[in-house]
């Protein structure tokens, strides 16, 4: 097979010699449409996922709203009162979302929502995922707390090896499980329960969030100061030079395309985004955010979504 790729996101055709047929270039986003009501006013946005046809996003001041075509949001009630929500995720047909002062809710729609015992205490709650994998849900956050759930409602806390520092993100792929937090610290797992700490090459520079190619072959981790290292396994990592897309900006966000030869996608402060895929050349774009920061981000393989301070949520196409 022959293929071409251009690192600045340009549609092309990948042509397969062997059959002697083309194939759409992996979707890449090229340019940015901000959502005219995201109904969050000024509030930040902190998260979004999606399910069951539905996207949810999460923010500052116990806000929540939910989507079925990213132009149009309608505010829910969250059950965080005024506390923020900075983290939703979506498996076993529920979502679960997590905030301050160990706070969680789960919910079966994404528009009701019952807030359950996390195990967290007063300790923020930064990051969730879950593992269909291993059937198993992964909460953590504030002074290194991290948590598994077999439901989504009963947590138990475990040793997460970041000792007080806070988590920021876990991914997962497969069996590969794989967190970040701050002080430049990155561990691994295999079943989200018991974890070991890695060299991340980010020294003491905070780590913000990590992701993985589709079938889980290429991991790229981001974080403070543009800092971006990529990795073969997860567990070896190589720093990538500073680059013009962020220079020294935050990059607070990152997500794999959906496709198997799909690229890179990550954002941060001051509104940058930039595409890559190798997680060494980036191409940035214009986000429409202004100098908003961007805190997360959901790219599959036909819609990218990029949600943020200021109550911003924008798609790209």
């Amino acid at each position: 097979m022959a293929f071409g790729r251009k690192l600045d996101g340009v549609a092309m055709l990948i042509t397969t010699h062997a059959l002697h047929v083309t194939q759409p270039f992996p979707f890449t986003p090229s340019s940015w449409e901000l959502v005219s009501n995201s109904t969050f006013g000024s509030s930040n946005v902190n998260a979004i996922t999606k399910g069951l046809n539905r996207f949810v996003a999460v923010g500052n001041a116990g806000r929540l709203a939910t989507s079925e075509n990213v132009t149009s949001w309608t505010a829910r009630t969250s059950s965080f009162g005024t506390s923020s929500v900075y983290s939703v995720a979506f498996g076993q047909n529920i979502f679960i979302a997590g905030g301050s002062t160990g706070k969680l809710a789960t919910s079966s729609d994404g528009i009701n929502w019952t807030q359950r015992n996390s195990s967290f205490g007063s300790s923020v709650i930064l990051t969730i995922t879950y593992s269909e994998s291993a059937n198993i849900w992964v909460a953590a956050g504030g002074s290194g707390k991290l948590a598994t759930s077999t439901n989504g409602i009963s947590w138990t806390q475990r040793t997460s090896s970041f000792g007080t520092s806070f988590i920021r993100s876990i991914y997962n792929i497969g069996s590969t499980f794989v967190a970040v937090g701050d002080d430049g610290k990155l561990a691994t797992s295999t079943d989200g329960i018991s974890w070991t700490q890695r060299t991340s090459s980010f020294s003491i520079t905070s780590i913000y969030d990590v992701s993985s190619n589709a079938n889980g072959t290429f991991f790229v981790a981001v974080g403070d100061t543009g800092k971006i290292a990529y990795s073969s396994n997860a567990t070896s990592w190589t720093q990538n030079l500073p680059l013009f897309a962020f220079g020294s900006t935050s990059i607070r966000a990152i997500d794999g395309s959906t496709e198997e030869l799909g690229p890179f996608l990550a954002a941060g402060a001051n509104g940058k985004v930039a595409s890559s895929f190798d997680g060494e050349a980036w191409a940035g774009r214009n986000s429409q955010f202004g100098s908003s920061t961007i805190n997360d981000v959901f790219f599959d393989s036909s819609l990218a979504i990029i949600v943020g301070n200021a109550g911003k949520i924008a798609y790209g196409f």
